[in-house]
């Protein structure tokens, strides 16, 4: 390679060349083993994955012509020994392994580990249906244990405005990967286990490798999760991911999408249920009226009542206030009824905007007019804007906490 000086420098293309090539040439084919995490397989029948041990990791590309591992199931997890050369993939400039054959050793320590667990708390009736708490049809306010700025918060936020507004929602901000994540989420059980008005939990995290969600199987997570008196939903990762919190739980969501779909039933279904019963209810009395009434009139025409018309009469009376009153009852029935569908019309209105706002909240956006959530996004010296209940404030920042 030929130096260059200050006046002619290389450039980062010419420079990612020189390294590929020196690479290449010096290290040409190898041997390499290790533990595959972020195992991806698109359709272009290429595969892609993290090659890794207890420190380093490197990149893996298996591209379909060079295929030699045949039967193989790759997975995350696998230990596998990998044969081929060390490259540059050039657009971003990182080293990875061009594998030509791979041939696997056994499931890797985490998954061994995740398997003694499991059959572990298994055995010790952990995972027992019989001991599972039943999650509430419609419950009033559901705790949620999770990264507040992750999106698997917003998704299940979104659904529950749209599903069911009346139910309220108390978030704990925890870790969900890493090794403070258990201690902080059995903090959150813990504290919402001492309220008395937490009809369910949702332990809520989006996909990830298995390295990711670790943190879901944690021994002590999981006994915590099994002591709690509230109903417990997993919606941890993917429909594909398993941990060991999904076992315990009450219930195991797929998704935190799909947990929000299930712990609230559609509001719209809820009042076409109330509207229906209340049809039937007056078709019922209506119908139980009208046949009374016929039977009386069958009754008025016989021998019986012919002669002693006068008992006619008193029983005709006495049908005619019975009816008055069947109706003074579906009325107030009807009412009734009718206050409930109120109340949950108000519940669901408990949520709009603007009355957050009337209690004292305030929203505030950047000079972009974007929504700012985190201090970290503005600057001292900035201009932004708060939208009150009444009108707006101008303001410029003073002094921000990070």
């Amino acid at each position: 390679m030929v130096k260059r000086d200050k006046e002619t420098p290389y450039s980062v293309t010419e420079l990612t060349k020189i390294v590929k090539e020196t690479l290449e040439k010096s290290l040409k084919t190898l041997w390499i083993k290790g533990e595959i995490s972020n195992f991806s397989a698109p359709s272009s029948g290429h595969i892609y994955f993290t090659l890794k041990d207890e420190s380093n990791q490197i990149k893996v590309a298996f591209f379909r012509g060079s295929n030699r591992a045949p039967g193989v199931k790759l997975e995350d997890g696998r230990e596998v020994i990998i044969y081929g050369r060390v490259s540059i993939y050039g657009k971003r400039s990182e080293y990875q392994v061009i594998a030509e054959e791979i041939s696997v050793v056994g499931a890797g320590d985490l998954l061994a580990q995740f398997e003694k667990l499991k059959k572990k708390l298994a055995d010790e009736g952990l995972f027992d249906e019989s001991r599972k708490k039943e999650i509430p049809r419609f419950p009033g306010k559901i705790g949620i244990i999770t990264s507040p700025t992750g999106a698997a918060v917003r998704d299940i936020l979104n659904i529950l405005k749209r599903r069911y507004r009346a139910v309220e929602v108390l978030i704990y901000p925890a870790l969900v990967q890493g090794e403070e994540s258990p201690p902080q989420v059995m903090t959150g059980l813990k504290e919402f286990n001492k309220r008395d008005d937490i009809d369910v939990v949702i332990l809520a995290r989006g996909g990830g490798s298995i390295e990711d969600l670790w943190a879901f199987n944690d021994e002590n997570l999981a006994r915590a999760i099994y002591a709690s008196q509230i109903p417990v939903i997993s919606a941890v990762g993917h429909e594909i991911d398993f941990t060991i919190a999904d076992f315990v739980s009450d219930l195991r969501a797929p998704t935190p999408s799909a947990a929000a779909e299930l712990v609230v039933p559609e509001a719209s279904e809820v009042i076409s249920g109330l509207n229906s019963v209340k049809k039937r209810m007056l078709r019922s009395l209506v119908s139980a009226v009208s046949m009374y009434q016929e039977r009386l009139a069958g009754y008025a025409k016989s021998y019986a009542f012919s002669v002693p018309f006068e008992l006619y009469n008193d029983y005709s009376r006495r049908v005619d206030e019975a009816s008055t009153d069947m109706k003074k009852a579906l009325g107030i029935l009807l009412e009734e009824r009718d206050k409930k569908t109120d109340i949950l019309k108000d519940k669901l209105n408990l949520l709009n905007p603007l009355n957050i706002l009337k209690k004292g909240y305030s929203v505030v956006y950047d000079k972009n007019k974007k929504i700012v959530k985190d201090s970290r996004k503005v600057n001292k010296g900035d201009g932004i804007n708060m939208k009150l209940y009444k009108g707006t404030i101008d303001a410029e920042v003073k002094k921000t906490n990070k």
